[in-house]
Order: structure tokens, then C-alpha cells, then sequence
């Protein structure tokens, strides 16, 4: 297969209730992402609500955003980026100064020696 041809597996930009995960296996598998959303309700109520929520806060860190829609931490990843690029830019690194020649003096305080 030619690599444009090649599926990928995203989270969806576009058909999403929370991150996406779904809406993403369901392009992936050309079929409606709804059918994935009433399984894994229907699991997580079997199995307790505590593992569906695990299974799918891994899947939502596993599978990468949608290239053409990152959603919100694609867009704090931006901005982020910008603001690097700025400070960098602006600001030069501060080299430390060596002084020679230096001589040092007694100083009297309050009249003592």
C-alpha cells in the first residue's frame, strides 16, 4: 500500500463527546463510533465504572490527535512553542565576569581596626 493510502489510528477532531478516542476508532473501522460508545458503556457498567475510566484515559494518552484537528493540547503545545521560540530569542545567555588586577583594603568600621 502506498503510504497515503495507509490508515492511521487518531483520536477524531471532529466526532468527539470528550477526547475523541471513539470518534477515532470509528474512521478507523469505518463504522459508526456510536456502537463503540454503547460497548463501552455496557463494559464499564459490568466490570464497575473504575476500569472503563482507566481503559479509557490509556487509550486517550495511546492513541495520537488527529493531525488536520489536535484539539485543545495540540493548541497548548502551540503556544507553548511560540513562547519558547520568543524567549529564546530574546534573551542572551549571561556569561560570568572574572576580575583581575583586584586589591583589597582593610576597612575601618565604627573605628575599629
Amino acid at each position: 500500500m502506498r503510504e497515503s493510502q495507509r490508515k492511521k489510528l487518531t483520536r477524531s477532531g471532529s466526532d468527539r463527546i470528550l477526547a475523541g478516542v471513539f470518534g477515532g476508532l470509528g474512521q478507523y473501522f469505518n463504522c459508526s463510533p456510536n456502537i463503540f460508545r454503547v460497548f463501552y458503556v455496557v463494559l464499564s457498567i459490568l466490570t464497575g465504572i473504575v476500569p472503563g475510566i482507566i481503559i479509557y484515559i490509556i487509550m486517550m494518552l495511546i492513541m495520537p490527535p488527529d493531525p488536520q484537528h489536535p484539539g485543545i493540547l495540540g493548541f497548548f503545545k502551540a503556544v507553548n512553542d511560540i513562547q519558547q521560540n520568543m524567549t529564546s530569542t530574546s534573551e542572551q545567555p549571561r556569561t560570568r565576569r572574572t576580575l583581575t588586577d583586584v586589591e583589597e583594603k582593610d576597612i575601618k568600621r565604627n573605628g575599629r581596626s
